[in-house]
């Protein structure tokens, strides 16, 4: 029995990726190489639809599978030909990724892995992690001292400040792990930062080509948004490379707290009103 396409609205599309669990789904850009970079949904696997019927053995069938392009042609296509080959539940997002409103990361899908290459277990993957997320602490900390606008500087400390409690839940995650003191962590942890990758793996250059120096609020939480996005995509893309359980199960859950993070800024923005 042929499985039934499902077309969705971003809004049911953003609700799905939100509640099932990482790991448990499937989420597919079937655009070409150079669309991926310029901006994909966080995490998302890329197969280009020319090469999906020969890439078919890269996809878990019993997991559902929601398709992706840019307005919602291609991922038809794409989404009627898993159902023809025994794809058990297969959505196409209605408009493509043009109509989504969601959280975007860029770049191509090697952006970033080289900041975790050395993280082969559990605990230095915490490390590397705990140290993007001081480096990008620091980073909060000297656009707060380069601004003349005091609410500005005041919003780029509380970012900050998001970071620092970011930090304590992932020692937290490792005292679990291991058992040991949080300062001996802290120590190993400092060790990996590489200058200027912040959370994400990406550098805070390149996190600034995305968009001009913040110099409002709108900037500001905007730039936050997308380190999120990043850091969230850097995860998820690297699960898909680990064999490991345990290290595959510890990417799954610092992508989790990226999706709850990008979750809080979120909350933070309608709180506020506007951007």
């Amino acid at each position: 029995m042929v499985a039934y396409v499902h077309q969705i609205e971003p809004r049911e599309a953003g609700k799905f990726l939100d509640e099932v669990r990482l790991g448990s789904r499937t989420l597919l850009d079937v655009r070409q190489d150079f669309e991926y970079a310029e901006g994909h949904l966080p995490g998302a696997r890329h197969i280009p639809l020319p090469e999906l019927s020969e890439r078919l053995g890269e996809l878990d069938k019993n997991l559902p599978i929601l398709v992706y392009c840019h307005g919602g042609m291609r991922s038809l296509a794409a989404a009627n030909m898993l159902a023809g080959q025994g794809f058990r539940e297969i959505m196409s997002l209605k408009g493509g990724i043009m109509a989504w409103g969601g959280a975007q990361a860029q770049g191509p899908a090697d952006l970033g892995m080289a900041a975790l290459a050395a993280a082969e277990t559990p605990a230095s993957l915490l490390e590397h992690a705990w140290g993007m997320e001081l480096a990008l602490e620091n980073f909060y900390g000297a656009l707060s001292g380069r601004t003349a606008d005091p609410q500005l500087a005041a919003l780029f400390r509380r970012l900050a400040g998001f970071e620092e409690k970011h930090r304590r839940t992932l020692v937290e995650i490792w005292s679990r792990l291991e058992g040991g003191e949080a300062k001996a962590f802290e120590v190993r942890a400092k060790a990996t930062i590489v200058t200027g990758i912040l959370e994400g793996g990406i550098t805070a250059k390149d996190y600034l080509g995305l968009m001009s120096d913040p110099s409002d609020s709108a900037e500001a939480l905007e730039l936050a948004m997308a380190v999120e996005a990043q850091a969230l995509d850097l995860y998820l893309r690297r699960s898909l490379s680990v064999s490991n359980a345990d290290l595959r199960r510890t990417v799954l859950l610092l992508a989790e707290e990226e999706r709850a993070h990008l979750k809080v800024l979120g909350t933070f923005v309608d709180e506020r009103g506007s951007l």
